[in-house]
């Protein structure tokens, strides 16, 4: 094994190690009240360690959604680019990914932490919609446009939505949730 795969190896433990550290102390306290010394200890790692790896607290919170969202939109893109998955399907497979990944979305959300994770739903939305539209041979999404507002629109609506849904304990099915998500976006754009 080289060296370099074996330094990228021990870094991806490292940080699953410091992910599952830092979300099994929220099931214990508030995430305002973890310090990073503690979520170090229960990693059984050093704090320089912690430091090699994540910038704050929120960062390593973060790194969890942003696996769960890598995740959903490589399985995504795969699909689109063959052609098999419209926006229906996309919609329903992210709720059923946020169903799947439930308890550390709603520790995120408990985590007072909405703005950041506001802002990394969008770019993820933003992402989405281009696949399709390089799919569709249309041009990609330019920023500071209407269509920039529509993201904006879109990633809004999921953000409130998955909210909603999580603190009233997910009481209806995530295929559900995703049909009803995309009739809302639907709307949406047969208004513009």
């Amino acid at each position: 094994m080289s060296t370099s795969l074996s330094m990228d190896l021990r870094a991806r433990r490292t940080r699953k190690w410091l992910q599952g550290a830092l979300l099994a102390l929220m099931k214990e306290k508030p995430f305002d009240e973890i310090q990073i010394t503690e979520i170090a200890d229960r990693a059984e790692v050093s704090r320089p360690a912690f430091y090699l790896h994540f910038r704050s607290k929120e960062e390593l919170l973060l790194s969890q959604m942003d696996g769960v969202f890598d995740e959903f939109i490589t399985e995504v893109g795969q699909e689109i680019a063959s052609s098999h998955l419209q926006r229906k399907q996309i919609c329903v497979l992210l709720f059923q990914y946020w169903a799947k990944h439930a308890d550390s979305l709603q520790m995120l959300m408990q985590a007072n932490i909405q703005n950041v994770l506001m802002q990394r739903i969008r770019r993820y939305v933003f992402v989405v919609i281009n696949e399709f539209r390089r799919q569709e041979q249309k041009r990609l999404l330019p920023t500071n446009s209407i269509e920039d507002l529509h993201v904006d629109f879109v990633a809004g609506g999921a953000y409130m939505l998955l909210q909603k849904w999580m603190a009233d304990k997910m009481p209806y099915p995530a295929e559900h949730m995703g049909e009803l998500f995309y009739e809302l976006t639907l709307r949406c754009e047969n208004y513009s």
